[in-house]
């Protein structure tokens, strides 16, 4: 009798690309990215894919951003790649994501991407916005901006916050300086926007450092104030030193908006009334 032959390998099973829009309320959680300090929104979202496509391998996605503990997202992406699920086709993975997810995390999109495609690395640009509420305090607008009741210098807001746009090295309004190879970035714009007493400011970037516009924010408060003119956080940013910088800004009223991956995508983007806001 013939001796058996080798047994040829199985194939592997074939694999798709997904890219994932979310949001998410960040109160509950110590930022986006996986880490041992605390649950996090890629930990929960890697949960539910694991689980979705029947607990074969952990699934590791990729965010467009790195969030900090308590700031929110109206339009993070992610990308991912896995085999074929064996409970729902790839059309009806948002519909099956949102029946998993918590109430506080949310896809709004999902689809098949080219074959390796990357929600950080092929990100052209991003923007932010955070939210100050210079009115009463209501149940919901406590939990998504900063209330500064006395930010009533909104031209001179407007004046300071043009000085960011451009190619400038941004050392001043970063933190753990000595970890970053390249601090230099690029604002594409910048914009005060008014929904009766919010203040929303917009930042739109190819990228940002850590806690970059926090601190920026945190700085053009005492602009909004009448503590500091332009032209002095103008200084501010030229002197690209930590230690000139100002308080940075609860994380709470911080939003990333949008992720962009054609080019002149953001062309039209700005902020809208924030959806929290109950007058």
């Amino acid at each position: 009798m013939p001796e058996p032959g080798p047994v040829s390998p199985a194939e592997p099973a074939p694999r798709t690309t997904f890219k994932m829009e979310l949001s998410f309320d960040g109160t509950a959680y110590h930022g986006w990215q996986r880490q041992p300090n605390g649950i996090t929104v890629q930990e929960v979202v890697e949960e539910k894919l694991y689980r979705l496509f029947g607990e074969r391998e952990h699934i590791r996605i990729q965010g467009s951003s790195r969030t900090d503990a308590g700031v929110h997202a109206l339009g993070m992406v992610c990308s991912f790649s896995a085999p074929p699920s064996p409970y729902i086709p790839d059309w009806k993975l948002k519909k099956a994501m949102n029946r998993l997810l918590p109430d506080d995390i949310r896809i709004r999109t999902a689809e098949v991407a080219n074959d390796g495609f990357n929600a950080r690395f092929d990100a052209l640009a991003k923007s932010y916005v955070y939210v100050v509420n210079t009115g009463d305090i209501n149940p919901f607008s406590g939990r998504y901006s900063w209330h500064m009741e006395d930010m009533t210098e909104i031209g001179a807001l407007r004046e300071a916050v043009k000085h960011v746009e451009g190619r400038h090295d941004f050392s001043t309004f970063t933190v753990e300086r000595g970890k970053i190879d390249d601090p230099v970035r690029t604002i594409l714009r910048s914009e005060i926007v008014t929904f009766g007493p919010l203040v929303c400011m917009y930042f739109l970037g190819t990228g940002f450092l850590y806690k970059m516009v926090r601190s920026m924010v945190g700085a053009l408060m005492f602009v909004g104030r009448g503590r500091m003119t332009p032209d002095e956080f103008r200084g501010i940013l030229l002197a690209c030193d930590r230690a000139k910088c100002k308080d940075t800004a609860p994380a709470r009223g911080l939003f990333l908006k949008r992720v962009f991956y054609e080019p002149d995508a953001w062309l039209d983007d700005l902020p809208s009334r924030p959806p929290f806001w109950i007058a």
